[in-house]
């Protein structure tokens, strides 16, 4: 195996970590403070899916995803500190996305949670759970309302 990728045995199955996809969280994530690195990894190109998985922790993963896909009106504000500390000159710096639930054996109540959205800072490999208490949208909506995703453009 290749000594730069990690393979660890999550929830999902199997997952091989690349080094490009590890986010060094230095405040944690809610919840989970004390673990601090995870694996960003895309369930397949184009898709606003992705799975967010503990380095340190096999067992604790989450399912994300982009909200501009399903809600382009959607806006975070972050605090000067938390620019700073995922080093970013602005939002438009970084990579949004929000946890998805998923109940167990109702998938058709689906939410986007989006009172505490993940940001990422791709380049410096940087992440922060920025909580937000002025939402101009509900806290939670479920992803059957919200009809298809936005086709996905790549940046070139």
């Amino acid at each position: 195996m290749d000594k730069k990728r990690q393979t660890i045995n999550s929830r999902i199955g199997p997952l091989t970590i690349a080094p490009n996809t590890i986010i060094r969280f230095p405040r944690g994530i809610i919840g989970f403070e004390a673990l601090r690195n995870f694996a960003l990894v895309e369930f397949k190109p184009g898709s606003p899916f992705h799975f967010l998985q503990s380095l340190e922790n096999s067992g604790l993963g989450m399912l994300l995803a982009d909200p501009f896909s399903f809600l382009p009106a959607y806006e975070i504000r972050l605090t000067s500190q938390e620019e700073r500390l995922l080093k970013a000159r602005s939002v438009r710096d970084l990579v949004i996305l929000v946890s998805v639930t998923v109940p167990k054996g109702d998938p058709e109540g689906t939410t986007l949670n989006l009172t505490g959205p993940i940001c990422v800072n791709v380049q410096e490999r940087l992440g922060l759970q920025a909580p937000q208490v002025d939402l101009t949208l509900h806290g939670q909506v479920l992803l059957r309302d919200l009809g298809e995703p936005e086709p996905q453009i790549a940046n070139g």
